[in-house]
């Protein structure tokens, strides 16, 4: 039993250091090691992603973005003449009006008289009713 409390203190005693040091917050040599090497600046892994974004802008008037804000501007500004047309036109209420119209059918065949149907007699079940 004594030499299992010794085994015991001794583990305890060699594991000490490693379970204080795992709390304590690394060393400046050691971040500063850290800080100027990074896996993304070695390895470039959002490069594509960023150039793929960035593909379509050259900047300026000839940006595929300015192109499309000025179609853009110019379908807003053709809708708002539509807009303005069609409020200076005015409004017809419902007072205004003094005939009374219908819809006006789009065709005009004369219809034909449907075919009688003759009545069939009903079916009796097993010849009896």
């Amino acid at each position: 039993m004594r030499t299992f409390v010794n085994f015991l203190s001794l583990v305890l005693v060699a594991l000490s250091p490693f379970v204080i040091t795992s709390f304590q917050s690394p060393s400046l040599s050691v971040r500063r090691h850290h800080s100027s090497h990074s896996r993304t600046a070695v390895y470039g892994l959002f490069d594509g992603f960023i150039k793929s974004m960035e593909s379509g802008y050259s900047g300026g008037d000839d940006s595929p973005y300015a192109k499309q804000k000025a179609v853009d501007d110019k379908r807003r500004s053709d809708q708002q003449e539509k807009v303005d047309a069609r409020k200076a036109k005015g409004y017809t209420e419902l007072k205004d009006v003094k005939k009374r119209t219908f819809v006006k059918m789009k065709y005009n065949e004369k219809k034909e008289p449907e075919p009688e149907e003759e009545k069939e007699e009903k079916k009796k079940l097993f010849g009896l009713f």
